[in-house]
């Protein structure tokens, strides 16, 4: 018997699914496995050549279907919502795999919280920052103030280095590991380039948008009925280029798919309707589609229930709202705490400075999920 810890293996499945198959192929069975303490139990056996694929299921009991059974999958262990599929085909003779789709929502989800985590924590070190190179550039003195409390003072900071330092290497092993998971689907093919046509042409940056998008639909429109014809839309999805043709009836639709289902491309590419932007980031999975309009025919629209559209509505509101909510309160009790020293204590600039860093970020904050709300309120209204 062997036992490995490996701490982080849930954000690298295919690393660990490879390695589960190398240690097969030296001998070593997996016979039990601790998913709370990150601990493997191999078994020596005979040498085999296996497969293993790792799913998350929402339900911790979930049957696995004749399909896949068919193809020779069969669940060596599970626990929790974990489960571990074993075949003993060779990779060139499987065709159907365990589904990906609950690893990856799995996946989002603790990419929200990190990356929540790393914006609030470089948000509190700008900070005092922003402080210091102001006192410096104002040739003021710099007053250190005694504290009882500083072995917790530093402790409490090594700690949120090693949080910081966690949130990035997983954000950086879970971007990785999706691009790899979703390899060869099409929601990781980019739109096809498209040249830079030859007259005149302009660029116009949006930011934001993803916070109003029909907003985006609308002024995109109204610049095609204008003559200026979108060809590109630049990496981030904010800067639009345009070129100055003939006036079209266009209509644009901006949807919002965490993860694409299958068919999702060619169902929408079949019924008329081009691709051109589709952003690479794994916290927001925005694809911009157009598609021209005849004239004196009815706009076509992306989803033919209204309802459906104001679903998506509605999550794009939750999602943004549960990634702004976290930052807005804690700035919001630091903004207090900040209010109650400057009534206490002397009323110093580097208070002041700090209490409106606070406030304005709050406000940016709460603008991005209110207009969200404000989105979702529009459409239900229609």
């Amino acid at each position: 018997m062997k036992t490995v810890f490996r701490p982080f293996w849930s954000y690298d499945l295919p690393g660990t699914e490879a390695w589960l198959a190398d240690m097969a192929g030296r001998g070593w069975r997996l016979e039990e496995w601790s998913l709370l303490l990150r601990r493997f139990t191999f078994r020596k056996g005979e040498p085999a050549l296996l497969t293993y694929q790792l799913a998350y299921h929402s339900s911790k009991h979930s049957s696995m279907s004749p399909y896949l059974s068919a193809e020779g999958w069969s669940r060596r262990l599970q626990q929790g919502k974990w489960s571990l599929y074993e075949n003993d085909r060779s990779p060139s003779q499987i065709s159907a795999y365990p589904s990906r789709k609950d690893v990856l929502r799995r996946n989002r989800i603790i990419s929200y919280l990190f990356m929540g985590i790393l914006v609030y924590l470089l948000l509190i070190a700008l900070i005092p920052l922003l402080v210091l190179g102001l006192t410096f550039n104002q040739d003021a003195p710099i007053r250190i103030q005694p504290s009882p409390m500083w072995a917790a003072t530093w402790t409490a900071a090594a700690l949120a280095v090693l949080l910081l330092v966690l949130a990035i290497y997983s954000l950086i092993k879970l971007r990785a590991a999706n691009r790899e998971l979703l390899q060869g689907h099409t929601d990781m093919k980019k739109p096809p380039a498209t040249p830079k046509p030859a007259g005149t042409t302009m660029a116009r940056m949006k930011l934001g948008w993803m916070y109003a998008p029909d907003r985006l639909e609308q002024w995109l429109e109204d610049k095609e009925l204008d003559g200026w014809n979108l060809y590109k839309v630049g990496f981030g999805g904010t800067l639009f280029h345009f070129s100055k043709g003939r006036p079209r009836r266009m209509k644009y639709h901006a949807d919002y798919q965490v993860v694409a289902g299958e068919g999702y491309f060619e169902l929408h590419q079949e019924a008329g309707w081009t691709r051109l932007y589709s952003s690479p980031f794994s916290l927001q999975k925005w694809t911009l589609w157009n598609r021209e309009n005849p004239e004196h025919a009815e706009y076509p629209e992306l989803y033919s229930d209204p309802l459906h559209r104001l679903k998506h509505a509605r999550k794009i509101a939750i999602s943004y709202t549960l990634l702004f909510l976290p930052m807005i309160l804690l700035y919001s009790l630091n903004v207090s705490a900040f209010i109650d020293s400057i009534l206490r204590d002397e009323f110093t600039a580097s208070q002041a400075w700090n209490t409106s860093i606070m406030f304005l970020s709050i406000l940016l904050f709460g603008s991005f999920a209110g207009r969200t709300w404000l989105y979702y309120r529009r459409l239900k209204q229609q």
